[in-house]
Protein backbone atom coordinates (compact mmCIF):
# COMPACT_ATOMS: atom_id res chain seq x y z
CA UNK A 1 0.00 0.00 0.00
CA UNK A 2 1.52 3.38 -0.98
CA UNK A 3 1.75 6.32 1.31
CA UNK A 4 -0.70 8.14 -0.96
CA UNK A 5 -3.31 5.40 -0.53
CA UNK A 6 -2.88 5.42 3.20
CA UNK A 7 -3.70 9.09 3.26
CA UNK A 8 -6.71 8.39 1.08
CA UNK A 9 -7.86 5.80 3.59
CA UNK A 10 -7.53 8.42 6.28
CA UNK A 11 -9.79 10.60 4.15
CA UNK A 12 -7.17 13.33 3.85
CA UNK A 13 -6.62 13.86 0.17
CA UNK A 14 -5.06 17.25 -0.19
CA UNK A 15 -5.31 18.86 -3.57
CA UNK A 16 -4.52 22.50 -2.80
CA UNK A 17 -1.63 23.76 -5.02
CA UNK A 18 1.68 24.41 -3.34
CA UNK A 19 1.78 27.55 -1.20
CA UNK A 20 -1.89 28.40 -1.93
CA UNK A 21 -3.42 28.86 1.51
CA UNK A 22 -7.16 29.41 2.00
CA UNK A 23 -8.75 30.10 5.37
CA UNK A 24 -8.81 26.89 7.42
CA UNK A 25 -8.03 24.84 4.27
CA UNK A 26 -5.46 21.99 4.30
CA UNK A 27 -2.28 22.69 2.38
CA UNK A 28 0.17 20.56 0.45
CA UNK A 29 3.68 21.83 0.10
CA UNK A 30 5.33 20.28 -2.92
CA UNK A 31 8.66 21.96 -2.33
CA UNK A 32 12.14 20.89 -1.26
CA UNK A 33 12.85 23.74 1.15
CA UNK A 34 10.64 25.74 3.51
CA UNK A 35 12.46 28.93 4.33
CA UNK A 36 12.84 30.43 7.78
CA UNK A 37 9.69 32.14 9.01
CA UNK A 38 7.72 31.13 5.92
CA UNK A 39 4.40 30.66 7.78
CA UNK A 40 5.25 32.22 11.11
CA UNK A 41 2.18 33.43 12.98
CA UNK A 42 -0.36 32.10 10.46
CA UNK A 43 -3.11 31.00 12.86
CA UNK A 44 -5.48 30.05 10.00
CA UNK A 45 -3.30 27.10 9.00
CA UNK A 46 -4.88 23.87 10.39
CA UNK A 47 -3.59 21.00 8.28
CA UNK A 48 -0.50 20.71 6.12
CA UNK A 49 1.17 17.99 4.05
CA UNK A 50 4.88 17.74 3.25
CA UNK A 51 5.79 15.88 0.06
CA UNK A 52 8.45 13.20 -0.29
CA UNK A 53 10.84 15.73 -1.82
CA UNK A 54 11.05 17.98 1.24
CA UNK A 55 14.60 18.18 2.63
CA UNK A 56 14.61 21.21 4.96
CA UNK A 57 12.31 23.17 7.28
CA UNK A 58 13.84 26.43 8.38
CA UNK A 59 13.96 28.25 11.69
CA UNK A 60 10.57 29.48 12.98
CA UNK A 61 8.92 28.28 9.72
CA UNK A 62 5.67 27.48 11.56
CA UNK A 63 6.26 29.40 14.75
CA UNK A 64 3.04 30.50 16.42
CA UNK A 65 0.73 28.55 14.05
CA UNK A 66 -1.61 27.84 16.93
CA UNK A 67 -4.39 26.47 14.71
CA UNK A 68 -2.13 23.78 13.21
CA UNK A 69 -3.56 20.45 14.38
CA UNK A 70 -2.52 17.93 11.70
CA UNK A 71 0.80 17.49 9.89
CA UNK A 72 1.43 14.82 7.26
CA UNK A 73 5.09 14.32 6.44
CA UNK A 74 5.97 11.92 3.61
CA UNK A 75 9.66 12.76 3.66
CA UNK A 76 11.70 10.35 5.75
CA UNK A 77 14.86 12.45 5.79
CA UNK A 78 14.23 16.14 6.38
CA UNK A 79 16.40 18.53 8.37
CA UNK A 80 14.18 20.41 10.83
CA UNK A 81 15.41 23.37 12.81
CA UNK A 82 14.58 22.96 16.48
CA UNK A 83 12.44 26.09 16.68
CA UNK A 84 10.58 25.40 13.41
CA UNK A 85 7.32 24.61 15.24
CA UNK A 86 7.69 26.68 18.38
CA UNK A 87 4.26 27.54 19.76
CA UNK A 88 2.63 24.56 18.03
CA UNK A 89 1.46 22.42 20.94
CA UNK A 90 -1.50 20.31 19.82
CA UNK A 91 -0.51 19.08 16.39
CA UNK A 92 -0.87 15.41 15.47
CA UNK A 93 2.10 14.31 13.37
CA UNK A 94 1.65 11.59 10.71
CA UNK A 95 5.02 10.30 9.56
CA UNK A 96 7.00 7.13 8.89
CA UNK A 97 8.74 4.99 11.44
CA UNK A 98 12.39 5.95 11.94
CA UNK A 99 11.98 9.20 10.03
CA UNK A 100 13.60 12.46 11.11
CA UNK A 101 10.11 13.94 11.57
CA UNK A 102 9.30 11.18 14.09
CA UNK A 103 12.45 11.95 16.08
CA UNK A 104 11.70 15.69 16.02
CA UNK A 105 8.07 15.24 17.11
CA UNK A 106 9.08 13.01 19.99
CA UNK A 107 11.67 15.54 21.16
CA UNK A 108 8.99 18.23 21.11
CA UNK A 109 6.38 16.12 22.86
CA UNK A 110 4.03 16.06 19.87
CA UNK A 111 1.75 13.04 19.28
CA UNK A 112 2.88 10.76 16.48
CA UNK A 113 0.85 8.41 14.29
CA UNK A 114 2.63 6.29 11.74
CA UNK A 115 1.82 6.23 8.05
CA UNK A 116 3.62 2.91 7.74
CA UNK A 117 2.61 1.45 11.11
CA UNK A 118 1.22 -1.61 9.40
CA UNK A 119 -0.14 -2.94 6.13
CA UNK A 120 -3.28 -4.93 5.39
CA UNK A 121 -4.15 -7.78 3.05
CA UNK A 122 -7.32 -9.72 2.27
CA UNK A 123 -7.49 -13.36 1.19
CA UNK A 124 -10.65 -13.05 -0.95
CA UNK A 125 -11.17 -11.63 -4.41
CA UNK A 126 -14.54 -10.29 -5.53
CA UNK A 127 -15.30 -13.22 -7.82
CA UNK A 128 -14.81 -15.71 -4.97
CA UNK A 129 -16.82 -13.91 -2.31
CA UNK A 130 -20.21 -15.24 -1.29
CA UNK A 131 -22.61 -15.20 1.63
CA UNK A 132 -21.60 -17.85 4.23
CA UNK A 133 -17.99 -18.01 3.00
CA UNK A 134 -15.61 -16.35 5.51
CA UNK A 135 -13.38 -13.45 4.49
CA UNK A 136 -10.03 -13.09 6.25
CA UNK A 137 -8.06 -9.88 6.63
CA UNK A 138 -4.50 -9.78 7.97
CA UNK A 139 -2.17 -7.21 9.42
CA UNK A 140 1.33 -7.27 7.96
CA UNK A 141 4.57 -5.51 8.92
CA UNK A 142 3.17 -4.10 12.14
CA UNK A 143 5.56 -1.53 13.62
CA UNK A 144 8.64 -2.88 11.82
CA UNK A 145 11.79 -2.49 13.84
CA UNK A 146 9.93 -1.56 17.03
CA UNK A 147 9.77 -3.88 20.02
CA UNK A 148 6.26 -3.00 21.09
CA UNK A 149 3.16 -5.06 21.83
CA UNK A 150 0.19 -4.06 19.70
CA UNK A 151 -3.51 -4.77 20.00
CA UNK A 152 -6.09 -4.51 17.27
CA UNK A 153 -9.76 -3.71 16.91
CA UNK A 154 -11.50 -4.76 13.69
CA UNK A 155 -14.66 -2.95 12.64
CA UNK A 156 -16.60 -4.50 9.74
CA UNK A 157 -18.57 -2.37 7.31
CA UNK A 158 -21.21 -3.51 4.84
CA UNK A 159 -22.04 -0.88 2.25
CA UNK A 160 -20.22 1.68 4.45
CA UNK A 161 -22.39 0.90 7.49
CA UNK A 162 -20.77 -0.65 10.57
CA UNK A 163 -22.14 -4.14 11.24
CA UNK A 164 -19.63 -5.61 13.69
CA UNK A 165 -16.79 -4.50 15.96
CA UNK A 166 -14.40 -6.99 17.50
CA UNK A 167 -13.00 -6.90 20.99
CA UNK A 168 -9.43 -5.71 21.36
CA UNK A 169 -7.13 -8.58 20.43
CA UNK A 170 -3.50 -9.37 19.77
CA UNK A 171 -4.48 -11.45 16.73
CA UNK A 172 -3.17 -10.11 13.45
CA UNK A 173 -5.66 -12.21 11.49
CA UNK A 174 -9.41 -11.60 11.52
CA UNK A 175 -12.19 -13.56 9.79
CA UNK A 176 -15.78 -12.54 9.24
CA UNK A 177 -18.57 -14.57 7.66
CA UNK A 178 -21.06 -12.38 5.78
CA UNK A 179 -24.71 -13.34 6.01
CA UNK A 180 -25.89 -10.75 3.52
CA UNK A 181 -24.64 -9.59 0.14
CA UNK A 182 -22.89 -6.23 -0.13
CA UNK A 183 -19.56 -4.45 -0.23
CA UNK A 184 -17.50 -5.41 2.83
CA UNK A 185 -14.48 -3.65 4.27
CA UNK A 186 -12.71 -3.50 7.62
CA UNK A 187 -11.34 -0.59 9.59
CA UNK A 188 -8.35 -1.77 11.63
CA UNK A 189 -7.15 0.20 14.65
CA UNK A 190 -3.77 -0.68 16.08
CA UNK A 191 -2.86 0.49 19.59
CA UNK A 192 0.50 0.31 21.33
CA UNK A 193 2.78 2.39 23.51
CA UNK A 194 3.88 4.48 20.54
CA UNK A 195 0.73 5.12 18.53
CA UNK A 196 -2.94 4.56 17.84
CA UNK A 197 -3.34 4.21 14.08
CA UNK A 198 -6.37 3.30 11.99
CA UNK A 199 -6.35 2.06 8.40
CA UNK A 200 -9.29 1.06 6.21
CA UNK A 201 -9.08 -1.86 3.80
CA UNK A 202 -10.41 -2.01 0.29
CA UNK A 203 -13.89 -3.40 -0.36
CA UNK A 204 -14.84 -6.98 -1.19
CA UNK A 205 -18.02 -7.47 -3.21
CA UNK A 206 -19.95 -10.32 -1.60
CA UNK A 207 -22.63 -12.04 -3.70
CA UNK A 208 -25.73 -13.67 -2.26
CA UNK A 209 -25.02 -16.93 -4.14
CA UNK A 210 -21.94 -18.90 -5.13
CA UNK A 211 -21.51 -19.57 -8.82
CA UNK A 212 -18.75 -21.76 -10.16
CA UNK A 213 -18.63 -23.38 -13.58
CA UNK A 214 -21.31 -23.71 -16.23
CA UNK A 215 -23.15 -26.54 -17.91
CA UNK A 216 -25.49 -26.52 -20.89
CA UNK A 217 -25.18 -22.73 -21.05
CA UNK A 218 -26.24 -22.24 -17.42
CA UNK A 219 -24.06 -21.00 -14.60
CA UNK A 220 -23.91 -23.56 -11.80
CA UNK A 221 -25.17 -22.40 -8.43
CA UNK A 222 -23.77 -23.99 -5.27
CA UNK A 223 -24.97 -24.23 -1.67
CA UNK A 224 -22.48 -23.94 1.18
CA UNK A 225 -22.85 -26.92 3.54
CA UNK A 226 -19.98 -26.36 5.96
CA UNK A 227 -16.68 -24.54 6.38
CA UNK A 228 -13.57 -26.21 7.78
CA UNK A 229 -10.38 -24.20 8.06
CA UNK A 230 -9.56 -22.70 4.70
CA UNK A 231 -12.00 -24.80 2.70
CA UNK A 232 -15.75 -25.21 2.31
CA UNK A 233 -17.98 -28.11 1.28
CA UNK A 234 -20.53 -27.12 -1.36
CA UNK A 235 -23.23 -28.97 -3.30
CA UNK A 236 -25.05 -27.93 -6.45
CA UNK A 237 -28.40 -26.40 -5.57
CA UNK A 238 -30.05 -28.21 -8.51
CA UNK A 239 -29.82 -31.59 -10.21
CA UNK A 240 -27.49 -31.05 -13.16
CA UNK A 241 -28.29 -34.19 -15.14
CA UNK A 242 -29.98 -37.57 -14.81
CA UNK A 243 -27.98 -40.75 -15.40
CA UNK A 244 -27.04 -44.09 -13.90
CA UNK A 245 -24.63 -44.48 -11.01
CA UNK A 246 -22.83 -47.30 -12.84
CA UNK A 247 -24.11 -48.91 -16.01
CA UNK A 248 -22.26 -51.43 -18.13
CA UNK A 249 -25.67 -52.12 -19.71
CA UNK A 250 -24.49 -55.29 -21.42
CA UNK A 251 -24.42 -57.32 -18.19
CA UNK A 252 -27.04 -57.88 -15.52
CA UNK A 253 -25.20 -57.58 -12.21
CA UNK A 254 -23.56 -54.16 -11.92
CA UNK A 255 -21.60 -54.70 -8.73
CA UNK A 256 -19.80 -51.53 -7.75
CA UNK A 257 -18.38 -49.33 -5.04
CA UNK A 258 -18.13 -45.56 -5.37
CA UNK A 259 -14.42 -46.08 -5.97
CA UNK A 260 -15.12 -48.32 -8.97
CA UNK A 261 -16.50 -51.62 -10.21
CA UNK A 262 -15.94 -54.88 -8.42
CA UNK A 263 -17.61 -57.03 -11.09
CA UNK A 264 -14.29 -58.85 -11.29
CA UNK A 265 -14.68 -60.11 -7.75
CA UNK A 266 -17.59 -62.40 -8.65
CA UNK A 267 -17.30 -65.60 -10.68
CA UNK A 268 -20.29 -65.28 -12.98
CA UNK A 269 -22.80 -62.88 -14.54
CA UNK A 270 -25.30 -62.74 -17.41
CA UNK A 271 -25.03 -60.85 -20.67
CA UNK A 272 -27.87 -58.34 -20.93
CA UNK A 273 -30.13 -57.26 -18.11
CA UNK A 274 -32.80 -59.86 -18.78
CA UNK A 275 -33.38 -62.77 -18.64
CA UNK A 276 -31.04 -64.96 -16.64
CA UNK A 277 -30.80 -67.30 -19.59
CA UNK A 278 -28.25 -70.08 -19.14
CA UNK A 279 -27.13 -69.41 -22.70
CA UNK A 280 -26.10 -65.92 -21.58
CA UNK A 281 -24.20 -67.06 -18.51
CA UNK A 282 -20.68 -65.66 -18.25
CA UNK A 283 -18.18 -67.47 -16.03
CA UNK A 284 -14.52 -67.05 -15.17
CA UNK A 285 -14.83 -63.33 -14.41
CA UNK A 286 -11.80 -61.81 -12.63
CA UNK A 287 -10.53 -58.22 -12.23
CA UNK A 288 -8.40 -58.69 -15.34
CA UNK A 289 -11.04 -60.64 -17.27
CA UNK A 290 -14.38 -58.82 -17.44
CA UNK A 291 -16.88 -58.73 -20.32
CA UNK A 292 -16.97 -55.60 -22.47
CA UNK A 293 -19.81 -54.20 -24.58
CA UNK A 294 -18.48 -55.60 -27.86
CA UNK A 295 -18.23 -59.13 -26.51
CA UNK A 296 -14.50 -58.96 -25.93
CA UNK A 297 -12.73 -59.15 -22.60
CA UNK A 298 -10.85 -56.45 -20.76
CA UNK A 299 -9.84 -55.17 -17.35
CA UNK A 300 -12.14 -53.95 -14.63
CA UNK A 301 -10.64 -50.47 -15.07
CA UNK A 302 -12.06 -50.44 -18.62
CA UNK A 303 -15.53 -50.09 -17.06
CA UNK A 304 -14.73 -46.84 -15.23
CA UNK A 305 -16.02 -44.62 -18.01
CA UNK A 306 -19.58 -45.83 -17.38
CA UNK A 307 -19.35 -44.88 -13.68
CA UNK A 308 -20.71 -41.65 -12.18
CA UNK A 309 -17.36 -41.09 -10.49
CA UNK A 310 -15.74 -40.82 -13.92
CA UNK A 311 -18.29 -38.20 -14.92
CA UNK A 312 -17.66 -36.26 -11.70
CA UNK A 313 -13.86 -36.29 -11.76
CA UNK A 314 -13.21 -36.26 -15.49
CA UNK A 315 -16.10 -35.12 -17.67
CA UNK A 316 -17.63 -32.60 -15.33
CA UNK A 317 -14.46 -31.43 -13.56
CA UNK A 318 -12.62 -30.75 -16.81
CA UNK A 319 -15.58 -29.55 -18.83
CA UNK A 320 -17.59 -27.33 -16.50
CA UNK A 321 -14.84 -25.28 -14.84
CA UNK A 322 -12.20 -22.82 -15.95
CA UNK A 323 -8.59 -23.54 -15.05
CA UNK A 324 -8.81 -20.95 -12.28
CA UNK A 325 -11.91 -22.61 -10.88
CA UNK A 326 -10.27 -26.04 -11.04
CA UNK A 327 -7.37 -24.65 -9.02
CA UNK A 328 -9.88 -23.74 -6.35
CA UNK A 329 -11.32 -27.27 -6.08
CA UNK A 330 -9.57 -29.45 -3.49
CA UNK A 331 -8.83 -33.09 -4.19
CA UNK A 332 -9.85 -34.96 -1.06
CA UNK A 333 -9.73 -38.52 0.22
CA UNK A 334 -13.28 -39.75 0.76
CA UNK A 335 -14.09 -42.63 3.05
CA UNK A 336 -16.93 -44.79 1.78
CA UNK A 337 -18.80 -46.29 4.74
CA UNK A 338 -20.88 -49.45 4.56
CA UNK A 339 -24.59 -49.11 3.87
CA UNK A 340 -27.19 -49.29 6.67
CA UNK A 341 -27.78 -52.87 5.49
CA UNK A 342 -24.12 -53.80 5.94
CA UNK A 343 -23.22 -53.76 2.24
CA UNK A 344 -19.54 -52.87 1.98
CA UNK A 345 -18.75 -49.32 0.90
CA UNK A 346 -15.39 -50.23 -0.57
CA UNK A 347 -12.00 -48.53 -0.58
CA UNK A 348 -11.35 -44.86 0.08
CA UNK A 349 -11.38 -42.72 -3.05
CA UNK A 350 -9.56 -39.54 -4.07
CA UNK A 351 -12.03 -37.12 -5.62
CA UNK A 352 -12.33 -33.57 -6.83
CA UNK A 353 -16.08 -33.93 -7.30
CA UNK A 354 -18.31 -36.57 -5.73
CA UNK A 355 -21.76 -37.48 -4.45
CA UNK A 356 -22.44 -37.09 -0.74
CA UNK A 357 -22.32 -40.23 1.39
CA UNK A 358 -25.28 -41.07 3.61
CA UNK A 359 -23.25 -40.07 6.67
CA UNK A 360 -22.39 -36.70 5.10
CA UNK A 361 -26.02 -36.15 4.18
CA UNK A 362 -27.11 -36.66 7.79
CA UNK A 363 -24.30 -34.46 9.10
CA UNK A 364 -24.47 -31.52 6.70
CA UNK A 365 -28.10 -31.67 5.53
CA UNK A 366 -29.90 -33.05 8.59
CA UNK A 367 -33.33 -31.66 7.78
CA UNK A 368 -35.48 -32.91 4.93
CA UNK A 369 -36.15 -29.31 3.92
CA UNK A 370 -32.42 -28.83 3.29
CA UNK A 371 -32.40 -31.69 0.79
CA UNK A 372 -35.24 -30.64 -1.46
CA UNK A 373 -34.29 -29.51 -4.93
CA UNK A 374 -35.32 -29.16 -8.55
CA UNK A 375 -33.49 -29.66 -11.84
CA UNK A 376 -31.74 -27.27 -14.16
CA UNK A 377 -33.69 -26.43 -17.31
CA UNK A 378 -31.42 -28.73 -19.33
CA UNK A 379 -31.95 -31.67 -16.94
CA UNK A 380 -35.71 -31.16 -17.08
CA UNK A 381 -35.66 -31.66 -20.85
CA UNK A 382 -34.00 -35.07 -20.58
CA UNK A 383 -36.30 -38.08 -21.24
CA UNK A 384 -35.32 -39.54 -17.91
CA UNK A 385 -38.48 -40.25 -15.95
CA UNK A 386 -37.11 -38.57 -12.81
CA UNK A 387 -40.51 -37.30 -11.70
CA UNK A 388 -39.60 -36.83 -8.02
CA UNK A 389 -36.27 -35.00 -8.42
CA UNK A 390 -34.30 -37.91 -6.96
CA UNK A 391 -30.53 -37.58 -6.62
CA UNK A 392 -27.84 -40.16 -5.93
CA UNK A 393 -25.77 -40.64 -2.80
CA UNK A 394 -22.51 -42.54 -3.13
CA UNK A 395 -23.38 -45.02 -0.34
CA UNK A 396 -24.53 -48.52 -1.29
CA UNK A 397 -28.14 -49.58 -0.60
CA UNK A 398 -29.70 -52.87 0.46
CA UNK A 399 -27.96 -54.91 -2.25
CA UNK A 400 -24.60 -54.80 -3.97
CA UNK A 401 -26.28 -53.47 -7.11
CA UNK A 402 -28.07 -50.64 -5.28
CA UNK A 403 -27.03 -47.14 -4.27
CA UNK A 404 -28.93 -44.84 -1.94
CA UNK A 405 -30.69 -41.71 -3.18
CA UNK A 406 -32.69 -38.72 -1.91
CA UNK A 407 -36.20 -37.86 -3.02
CA UNK A 408 -35.80 -34.20 -3.92
CA UNK A 409 -39.51 -33.50 -3.59
CA UNK A 410 -39.77 -34.44 0.08
CA UNK A 411 -36.11 -34.64 1.15
CA UNK A 412 -36.26 -38.23 2.41
CA UNK A 413 -33.35 -40.59 1.81
CA UNK A 414 -33.97 -44.12 0.56
CA UNK A 415 -31.70 -46.52 2.42
CA UNK A 416 -32.96 -49.35 0.21
CA UNK A 417 -31.66 -47.47 -2.81
CA UNK A 418 -32.07 -47.86 -6.54
CA UNK A 419 -30.39 -50.19 -9.02
CA UNK A 420 -27.16 -48.46 -10.02
CA UNK A 421 -28.08 -48.97 -13.68
CA UNK A 422 -31.22 -46.83 -13.46
CA UNK A 423 -31.05 -43.57 -15.40
CA UNK A 424 -33.98 -41.89 -13.67
CA UNK A 425 -31.92 -40.57 -10.73
CA UNK A 426 -30.09 -37.26 -10.82
CA UNK A 427 -26.55 -36.03 -10.31
CA UNK A 428 -26.14 -33.40 -7.60
CA UNK A 429 -22.36 -33.15 -7.25
CA UNK A 430 -20.48 -31.89 -4.21
CA UNK A 431 -16.90 -30.68 -3.74
CA UNK A 432 -14.54 -28.99 -1.31
CA UNK A 433 -13.30 -25.57 -2.44
CA UNK A 434 -10.54 -23.35 -1.11
CA UNK A 435 -11.52 -20.16 0.65
CA UNK A 436 -9.28 -17.21 -0.08
CA UNK A 437 -5.84 -17.23 -1.58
Amino acid sequence: MTKRLIVAFLCILLLIPAMALADAAPSKLGVKVIEAGAFSGDESLSTITFDEDLTYIGSRAFEGCKGLVTVYCFSDDVVIEEDAFDGVENALIYCDLDSTMEAYAQRKGLTVKYLNAFETECDTEDEDACVLLPITWRVKNAMPGRNVTSRFVYEVYRDDVSVYTSDSTSDTSFSYTPTEAGDYSVSITMSNSLTVTTLATGKVKVKDKLYMGSMDGEKIEWKVLTVSGNKALVISTKILKNASYFNPYWIKYKYTYWSGSYIGSISQNYRGSQPEDPSRLITGITPTHVPLADGSWGKESDLFKVHARYWCNETFYNGAFSSRERDRIVRVTNSNPDSPYGIKGGPDSKDYVFFLSYDELKKYMPNTADRKCTMTSAAKKEPNGNTTNCWWLRTQGKYRVNAMYVDGNNGRASEYGSDVGHKSVGYRPAMWIRIGS
